[in-house]
């Protein structure tokens, strides 16, 4: 999104660059997390990367949210 866009966006919804800004990259790292848990595997990585023991968790009970 290029910066004139965020700066309509501060406008018109009474906020700053400075937090459509933090906003956004919140948003965008979101959703790569989220696309992420999409794979088993990947999803495997990010709780090791949590301290999380995968293999205690039955990964069955996540395949209806597919």
């Amino acid at each position: 999104m290029n910066a004139s866009r965020r700066i309509r966006i501060a406008k018109g919804s009474g906020t700053t660059v400075q937090q459509i800004n933090k906003f956004m990259k919140t948003f965008e790292m979101t959703q790569k997390m989220m696309k992420e848990m999409k794979s088993p595997k990947k999803m495997k990585n990010m709780m090791r990367k949590m301290n999380i023991n995968p293999d205690a968790i039955d990964m069955s009970d996540f395949d209806d949210l597919k």
